[in-house]
C-alpha cells in the first residue's frame, strides 16, 4: 500500500503543474483552477484502474480535467476574471510604453477569448498552444480523428485573430510582438 501511494504522489508531482496550467487557461481563474486540478487528480485517482496504457497517463489527465471543466461550466455558468500572467513572458527591461502596450494587449486577448471564442476552440487551442500537445495526442483527449483536430485548431485559430483585429488589437501587435502572437495566431 505504501508503494502505491509514492507512486501516486510521483504522478501528481510530475503532473500538477502541466494539469493546473491547462485548469488555469481554461477557467481564467486561479481558485478554479486550483479546485479543477484537484478534482482532476481525485477522479483520476479514482479511476485509476480503468487507465488503459493505450495512451500516456498525461493525456489521459488532459481528458479527465477538460470533462471536469466541461462538466462545471454546465453546472454553473459564469464569467470569471481572467489574467493571462502564466501565459506571458516576464519583461527583460522595464520600459513603461512596452508594459501599458503589453497590458491593453492582454485585455485584448483576454477580451476576445472570454466573449468572443467558444469554449471547444478555448480548449483546442490551450491543449495545443499552452500545452504543446501534438495533434494525435489532441484527438484521443477530444475523442475526434486527427484530421478533426487539424480544422478545428485552424478554425480556432482564424476565429481568435478575426476577433483581435476587430477588436483594434492589430495594430497593438504591429508594433510589440506578443507571445502569443507567435503562438496563438501561427
Amino acid at each position: 500500500m505504501a508503494t502505491t501511494a509514492r507512486v501516486w504522489e510521483d504522478i501528481v508531482e510530475e503532473n500538477r503543474d502541466y494539469v493546473y496550467n491547462l485548469a488555469y487557461y481554461l477557467s481564467r481563474d486561479r481558485y478554479a483552477a486550483d479546485d479543477l486540478t484537484q478534482e482532476t487528480f481525485l477522479k483520476a485517482f479514482e479511476n485509476l484502474a480503468s487507465f488503459r496504457e493505450e495512451s500516456s497517463l498525461r493525456t489521459w489527465l488532459c481528458s479527465i480535467a477538460v470533462n471536469t471543466y466541461k462538466m462545471s461550466r454546465r453546472r454553473n455558468y459564469k464569467h470569471k476574471s481572467m489574467c493571462l500572467e502564466v501565459m506571458t513572458p516576464p519583461e527583460k527591461t522595464i520600459d513603461p510604453e512596452r508594459i501599458i502596450i503589453r497590458k491593453e494587449l492582454q485585455w485584448c486577448i483576454h477580451h476576445v477569448l472570454q466573449h468572443h471564442v467558444s469554449r471547444d476552440y478555448k480548449i483546442i487551442l490551450a491543449l495545443r498552444d499552452l500545452n504543446d500537445m501534438s495533434y494525435e495526442e489532441i484527438a484521443e483527449v477530444l475523442d475526434i480523428s486527427v484530421s478533426a483536430v487539424k480544422s478545428r485548431l485552424h478554425r480556432a485559430r482564424m476565429a481568435f485573430r478575426k476577433h483581435l483585429e476587430k477588436s483594434g488589437c492589430a495594430k497593438l501587435m504591429k508594433d510589440y510582438t506578443c507571445y502569443c502572437e507567435g503562438v496563438m495566431l501561427a
